[in-house]
């Protein structure tokens, strides 16, 4: 290995490691700095990286495909939620070069390491598992590991390697299946759109690194003065406690109605509730389990009652989502069938969706019969599970199409079958709102460089139902300025969701940048004056609030540029027509409208997303 220098600044190690599978070649060099500086970090310096590696038009699934892996500088530190970890790539799915957020402590390894990037390019002649333990990089044969499920290829290594972070692909993954992804120490998911097709298109089965080092923080004390602020604000969050024992499921009965078959009764909710529910999350529930310095954990380890197998869990919400919209009988049902897809390496919500889709198809006669390529046409645990094997083995030829994503359904099935979807760059929207409402989170999903994506605009409107007063003081927690809260909050809107996903998005951007947990239980005890403090005593750099969230809008900014030299520019930020229908799709249905619940026509939503492109211009 070739190594070189690191820095004096707190928060970065100023090293990034560079590995070709294929020529075995490893290179330690020195990060720029500038770019950390103009980037914050992760996600930004990820996309400033990828401009200078990612040749546009480079199959996703070439040797030639860089996968940038980052942390930003708060990673490896006692701060609340700073698990973070980037991972950025050219995507099989839609072709964009997306940005992938994960968590559990991959993160935290790679800087306690000694580096702030890992790059790994190439492909390896047979199947190999790359090793990084602080300045010490080994490949390891993995052939007797090729053909397991995530699971259990993460056990065994942990066996081999303890304490290491273990990023493992499985079986959809070495099948170059376009819906798989990576899992990180069996708990986070990592690259929906296809990472885990990337990673085994270079005989990649699995990334393990640990570090004995720390990461330097400028001014310890003014650091442990703040975080001790941060505590005693969770300490009166009046949900703490559920908070601990729930996690995200307490809040099941704001998502259940918003599940429901478009039609349905409130008897039909109260028993979506008691099946997966709180209650029936706590009949399963074995222990919580977190990420490295978080103060609220939000995933699980379950134990299944009806064969005593504990499975691990990104969050029971999950389970709870893809079991109401498949009419699962329990809570059990439901995650074990979320764990087989996990084992297998597989997204379950575009893996989900297809199965909603198959079940149009066969609504609408497209499909006849009981059965396709051995796929029960029923709603249900079963169907997702064979369809999850007829995918990931590209089992005949709907198999081999559903494995090529949405580009290989339709072209299968026929083009005039996409108005049994709801896609978005070909990929599958996540939220409806028809059902929802435009919120951010819908919002983003038109104009998402990577396509839908399930975490990139949390915001104020998060949360349903909240008076504009509460919204605004919310955003302004998000460092938006006087005058664009002018914009945001004006008429005819009253809150223009277009103007606020702008800004959404930059705050993502900023967490992401610099290693924070975006969900909304660990942001919401944050605001911009007070990342700025941490960020200054981690660093010792001061940036005023405007300037940091400037350096976060400039990292979005490098995002869009990526993706518009792949041609996914903003000709691309078209929404799906079946927002305009108000005929129920894959179960869900009514008109669209605002978040306050007002109708929105087309015109409604182009100017929308004109006001978007403006404020995203300013």
């Amino acid at each position: 290995m070739t190594a070189m220098g690191g820095t004096d600044m707190g928060g970065y190690t100023g090293r990034l490691l560079r590995v070709d599978l294929g020529t075995r070649e490893v290179v330690a060099e020195d990060c720029r700095l500038s770019c950390s500086r103009e980037y914050l970090g992760g996600f930004g310096s990820n996309n400033r990286l990828c401009m200078e590696l990612c040749r546009p038009g480079t199959d996703p699934l070439s040797p030639e495909n860089p996968v940038v892996l980052g942390a930003g500088p708060l990673v490896g530190t006692a701060v609340p939620g700073a698990s973070r970890v980037m991972a950025n790539a050219r995507l099989p799915l839609t072709g964009a070069v997306a940005s992938a957020s994960g968590s559990m402590a991959l993160g935290a390894n790679l800087k306690w390491a000694g580096w702030d990037h890992l790059v790994i390019k190439g492909s390896s002649p047979w199947p190999v598992v790359l090793v990084v333990e602080d300045e010490k990089v080994e490949f390891a044969p993995a052939s007797a590991l090729w053909g397991k499920g995530v699971l259990e290829t993460t056990r065994l290594l942990w066996e081999g390697y303890p304490g290491f972070s273990v990023l493992a692909i499985g079986p959809a993954g070495e099948n170059r299946v376009h819906s798989s992804l990576a899992m990180i120490d069996a708990c986070s998911t990592l690259g929906r759109g296809g990472l885990g097709a990337v990673l085994g298109a270079k005989n990649l089965k699995a990334v393990l690194v640990r570090g004995s080092g720390g990461v330097k923080v400028a001014d310890p004390r003014k650091l442990r003065k703040l975080l001790a602020d941060l505590y005693q604000r969770l300490e009166k969050y009046d949900l703490r406690e559920a908070a601990a024992a729930l996690g995200m499921i307490g809040a099941w009965p704001l998502y259940a109605a918003q599940l429901l078959p478009h039609g349905s009764s409130q008897r039909d909710l109260e028993d979506l509730i008691e099946r997966f529910g709180p209650q029936a999350y706590l009949r399963l529930k074995k222990r919580r389990v977190s990420c490295p310095s978080c103060f609220l954990s939000d995933k699980d380890e379950l134990l299944l009652p009806s064969s005593g197998k504990t499975v691990f869990s990104t969050s029971f919400l999950n389970a709870a989502i893809v079991g109401s919209a498949l009419g699962m009988e329990d809570a059990e049902e439901a995650a074990s069938t979320l764990a087989f897809l996990d084992d297998l390496g597989l997204d379950f919500m575009t893996l989900g969706w297809q199965a909603a889709y198959l079940l149009e198809l066969r609504e609408h006669g497209v499909l006849r019969g009981g059965e396709a390529e051995g796929v029960p046409l029923a709603r249900g645990g079963r169907m997702l599970r064979e369809l999850a094997v007829c995918v990931t083995e590209r089992r005949g030829d709907m198999g081999e199409a559903l494995a090529e994503g949405w580009k290989g359904a339709l072209a299968f099935f026929g083009e005039d079958t996409r108005r049994f979807t709801m896609l978005v760059r070909g990929q599958d929207c996540l939220y409806d709102p028809r059902v929802s409402g435009l919120g951010t989170m819908e919002f983003e999903q038109v104009v998402s460089p990577r396509g839908p994506t399930s975490a990139s605009a949390g915001s104020a409107t998060y949360l349903p139902g909240l008076p504009e007063e509460r919204l605004r003081r919310l955003t302004e927690r998000m460092g938006v300025g006087g005058e664009a809260m002018e914009r945001v909050f004006s008429p005819p809107w009253g809150m223009n969701v277009g103007r606020l996903t702008r800004y959404s998005e930059d705050w993502f951007s900023l967490f992401s940048s610099l290693g924070i947990c975006n969900r909304y239980q660990i942001n919401r005890f944050y605001h911009a004056g007070l990342v700025r403090d941490i960020l200054a005593a981690v660093t010792g750099v001061e940036l005023a609030v405007e300037e940091m969230m400037g350096k976060a809008a400039a990292a979005w900014g490098l995002y869009r540029e990526l993706n518009a030299r792949e041609g996914l520019g903003p000709e691309e930020d078209r929404p799906p027509e079946a927002w305009f229908s108000e005929e129920p799709l894959w179960g869900r249905g009514g008109r669209l409208h605002d978040y306050f619940g007002r109708p929105l026509s087309r015109d409604d939503l182009q100017s929308l997303l004109s006001d978007y492109r403006d404020e995203r211009g300013r």
